[in-house]
């Protein structure tokens, strides 16, 4: 009896990591042992909250499978994701994204559940089965997400509590001293630029407290370019 064949894909992949800072090299290394002979051009990577779904590379992932569909509809494509959860963080939206890519014929393979639990249960069944925990998944990707959220909040309130500040501090000055020279500078005794440096201020700075504490005061054409 013949073997039967393996179905031949077009292997495509994704990976997210929600900030810049994050790396992207743990998932890298799963899909890329799961798929070696993976092409670059059809590895797809966003550093980009799950939050949204208008994801640069997730938009070109999806925009590439188009185009291949519309070269050949009978092309199969699969694509291999880390974990459910890079697609996003929203229960509904990740659901949509899933129903989407089974709409155009596509195979989505998730490395966090088992090829074994797919392939084993076929049929109507089977499908119900991955439905069941892709939506399980999903759920919890999202209350995840407001967990951290809640956590991070929480967090915030109680730093705030013990005198812990946030965001950029802003620069403290002498007023007095600040006056002296601001004054000079608007009767035109010296020039702003002169102004800063005897202050020791940036550009930005200077003209913050001048807005600050001079309200009426319209600068002129002797006003220093900001950088």
């Amino acid at each position: 009896m013949e073997e039967l064949q393996k179905i031949q894909y077009v292997e495509m992949a994704y990976a997210r990591v929600s900030t810049k800072k994050q790396s992207l090299e743990r998932q890298e290394a799963s899909i890329l042992e799961a798929v070696p002979d993976l092409k670059a051009q059809y590895f797809f990577e966003d550093k980009y909250t799950g939050k949204e779904f208008d994801r640069p590379e997730y938009i070109r992932l999806k925009e590439k499978v188009m185009e291949l569909k519309e070269a050949n509809p009978n092309t199969r494509i699969r694509i291999t994701i880390h974990e459910l959860d890079r697609i996003g963080r929203d229960y509904q939206e990740i659901q949509k994204e899933v129903h989407w890519f089974r709409q155009q014929g596509i195979t989505l393979r998730f490395l966090d559940i088992p090829e074994e639990l797919i392939n084993g249960t076929m049929g109507i069944t089977g499908d119900l089965l991955v439905d069941i925990i892709i939506l399980l998944k999903a759920y919890w990707a999202e209350q995840e997400l407001h967990y951290k959220e809640k956590r991070t909040k929480e967090g915030i309130e109680k730093a705030k509590k013990k005198g812990t500040k946030f965001g950029r501090q802003a620069i403290e000055i002498d007023e007095k001293q600040f006056r002296r020279e601001a004054d000079r500078a608007i009767a035109r005794h010296i020039t702003h630029k002169e102004a800063m440096r005897n202050l020791g201020l940036k550009d930005y700075v200077y003209w913050k407290w001048v807005k600050q504490l001079y309200p009426d005061y319209q600068p002129n054409k002797q006003k220093v370019a900001r950088k």
